[in-house]
């Protein structure tokens, strides 16, 4: 192994699963004595994430894909470092790091962690044209970008995001309820950031199909994640359906909680309602944690989840599928147990953190993948 010089990309100023990406990738790198730096925007949540790392940091405006002055700046970073690696996250700075690796040579990397496609035309194809590797977080984005860009197909590693096995549940279960506020006998939840596209409305509408159909359930309903402000209607149209559905008395809205790994054992059903997803991070916890997991049968969903083993797959949209599945596992401790305990062993390999990270470096040291 010889040490690198890395350039990390990163315009987010929104904490989200990508941006976890970002910051164990970089403490990972640092650990393994490669010099990082990371090029991001002034309120980006990157320097509350790794700012006490040993990372040179470089503010750039990274306006989006037409920034030339960013992609300047890069390259003048590229060459006054002697930067090896140059490395995008977000799809509105991949032709600002193209250019900056056309402009001096270093090899170019980027991440898709997104299912929505890319609008592949011809300038923006010619500004990643160079590209060392396409890394995709799952099989359905893999095909979307060699829809966006056929030339490039044949560059794509299929790369998941990992699972932090010593911290996703870890703590043991009555702790765990404690500490969520769990005092029914069953907990459903629906994880991550409030927005239409994770269809929280779509999970009360079949938890109260649910109730409705067996109401000696003792369930409780949790909305664990923050809405952006741009979705704080849809926030509100979720309490105002609450009371619609009358289940005022059972559900709690959580907000952001940075420590929901770790209490993962405290759920006993985790529901991704999610239309789509570039790779559900809350799936590969849950299962990690043996919580059962309905979702939609819907892209990356259907390669995260073997159906009727590790997890059920719902009709996407369908709230009685998912009010069916639901209740399925709710009414059946033995499937739900057995369930959890096949999809805890199915992560193992799959999201191992080292070996994927290991991965990452493999391709940046010019490995080929086998």
């Amino acid at each position: 192994m010889h040490s690198l010089k890395i350039l990390q990309v990163c315009s987010a100023e929104h904490l989200g699963g990508g941006e976890h990406h970002v910051a164990e990738l970089t403490a990972w790198l640092v650990d393994r004595g490669h010099a990082v730096h990371l090029a991001v925007r002034s309120q980006s949540p990157l320097y509350a994430m790794v700012g006490k790392l040993p990372v040179k940091w470089h503010t750039l405006p990274l306006a989006g894909a037409a920034d030339l002055y960013s992609a300047a700046a890069l390259a003048r970073i590229i060459r006054k470092y002697r930067i090896d690696v140059i490395h995008g996250h977000v799809a509105r700075d991949y032709p600002v790091c193209g250019v900056a690796s056309k402009l001096t040579g270093a090899r170019l990397f980027l991440t898709r962690h997104h299912f929505n496609p890319l609008k592949g035309g011809r300038l923006y194809g010619w500004t990643i044209s160079g590209i060392t590797r396409w890394l995709a977080v799952s099989g359905s984005v893999a095909a979307a970008i060699a829809g966006a860009f056929p030339p490039l197909a044949g560059r794509i590693s299929i790369i998941p995001n990992w699972v932090d096995f010593e911290l996703v549940g870890r703590v043991e279960r009555n702790e765990a309820r404690r500490r969520l506020g769990v005092g029914r006998r069953y907990a459903a939840a629906v994880i991550g950031q409030i927005t239409p596209l994770k269809r929280q409305d779509l999970f009360l509408r079949a938890a109260a199909k649910v109730l409705g159909d067996f109401p000696e359930l003792d369930l409780q309903l949790m909305i664990i994640g923050a809405a952006e402000y741009k979705d704080r209607d849809y926030e509100a149209s979720l309490c105002a359906l609450v009371q619609d559905l009358n289940l005022g008395d059972r559900v709690s809205f959580e907000g952001y909680r940075n420590d929901v790994r770790e209490l993962y054992r405290g759920i006993d059903i985790v529901v991704v309602p999610s239309e789509n997803e570039g790779f559900s991070l809350v799936i590969a916890e849950a299962m990690a944690a043996g919580c059962a997991v309905v979702a939609s049968a819907e892209g990356p969903m259907q390669e995260l989840i073997a159906d009727g083993q590790t997890g059920v797959l719902a009709r996407s949209g369908d709230s009685d599928s998912f009010a069916a599945a639901i209740a399925m596992l709710l009414t059946d401790s033995k499937l739900r147990g057995k369930m959890g305990e096949a999809a805890s062993a199915s992560t193992k390999d799959r999201f191992d953190r080292d070996r994927l990270l290991g991965r990452i470096e493999a391709i940046y040291q010019g490995h080929k993948e086998r």
